[in-house]
């Protein structure tokens, strides 16, 4: 370990990185970190190859408190089953960051790595909150509705009713720690707003979340993923991960098709800040990252492709969701949740 004789700095914020996730790392995570502790005042624990992560800081000229480095072997990269690979390498990157998390040598983990590869390792090796079968991620990823955060984006392919009503009381508890709803409102995706409306799945958990006492308005239909209509939307990670992908094509497609429009018609700065500023609102999932829902410790995922501005975003969220105490939160909400269900009580006045 270098920097520091222990990985407790007194007064900061810990945050253990996984350095060698991601698409740009360690280069851009390792830059971004460094960025990310002078910024945010937390300290940036490294996790990788020793020797290349010390090279990468003697080339930015960084390190000192702020930054110490632990040893791994190998990473968990998108080609790989990721429960397998774990068994098969324990000592991976993101593997060493979660064990840092879990013995309380870090407060809170990041990682722009394997999404996979991060749930499995933090499912494992934290464990999941009582009642839950898997972790999700999801959040706000359009621009255009920063107050809408949307459940499940990817994690969970195949789902059931009841995994939808976990959704739902993550996302309530997201809405009120980061986009400051009292009382968020709960919407179902589906193809039309009228009950019975949607697909198996999406029948059965109406009635669910009927029931539940969430702030529960109904069925959702794709244009409301615009308008900020409710503050959580609940899918199954498949309809979730294919909006979201289709976001990202559709900014990089306008974007381009702005640019080839206006070009030679208006200044070539204001057309690509016009382009730049159209990408940004149907992207921003590859410009923030969020929390992995369910799991207990505070576990911060981004997009593979993020560069150093966006590792030092998601070492800021990491450091909110400790000040938040974001994880026990979530605890803390399905333990009232399953109380207000044997009462009868309404969750929001529980």
């Amino acid at each position: 370990m270098t920097g520091s004789d222990s990985v407790r700095r007194d007064g900061l914020c810990r945050v253990a990185v996984d350095a060698m996730g991601g698409d740009f790392a360690p280069s851009e995570v390792v830059k971004g970190a460094v960025e990310g502790a002078q910024r945010h005042g937390v300290q940036a624990i490294l996790v990788g190859d020793k020797p290349v992560i010390d090279a990468e800081l003697r080339r930015l000229g960084a390190g000192g408190d702020g930054v110490v480095v632990v040893p791994s072997e190998g990473r968990i990269t998108e080609g790989q089953h990721p429960a397998m690979a774990l068994r098969k390498n324990p000592k991976a990157s993101v593997s060493v960051a979660t064990g840092l998390l879990k013995g309380g040598k870090a407060d809170a983990m990041v990682s722009m790595g394997s999404t996979g590869g991060a749930m499995a390792s933090a499912a494992l090796g934290l464990g999941l909150f009582k009642g839950l079968e898997r972790p999700c991620v999801g959040g706000p990823f359009l621009g255009f509705a920063p107050q809408t955060a949307i459940l499940d984006l990817g994690s969970n392919i195949d789902c059931r009713p009841h995994q939808l009503i976990s959704f739902a009381i993550m996302g309530c508890v997201f809405a009120r720690k980061f986009l400051g709803a009292e009382n968020p409102t709960v919407g179902l995706l589906s193809v039309g707003g009228e009950e019975g409306k949607g697909n198996r799945l999406v029948r059965e958990t109406y009635p669910l979340l009927k029931e539940s006492n969430l702030n529960f308005v109904g069925n959702v239909e794709g244009m409301d993923l615009l308008t900020g209509a409710v503050n959580v939307i609940v899918c199954d990670g498949f309809v979730g991960n294919a909006l979201l992908k289709f976001a990202e094509g559709m900014g990089d497609a306008t974007a381009k098709f702005v640019k080839e429009q206006l070009r030679g018609r208006l200044p070539d700065e204001e057309v690509d800040a016009l382009a730049q500023s159209i990408w940004g609102l149907t992207n921003t999932s590859r410009k923030t990252s969020g929390p992995l829902f369910g799991v207990k410790g505070n576990v911060i995922v981004g997009h593979g492709a993020s560069k150093s501005e966006e590792v030092a975003g998601a070492i800021e969220t990491a450091k909110l969701c400790v000040e938040l105490d974001f994880a026990n939160s979530i605890k803390e909400e399905l333990v009232l949740f399953e109380e207000a269900i044997a009462t009868g009580q309404n969750v929001a006045e529980s």
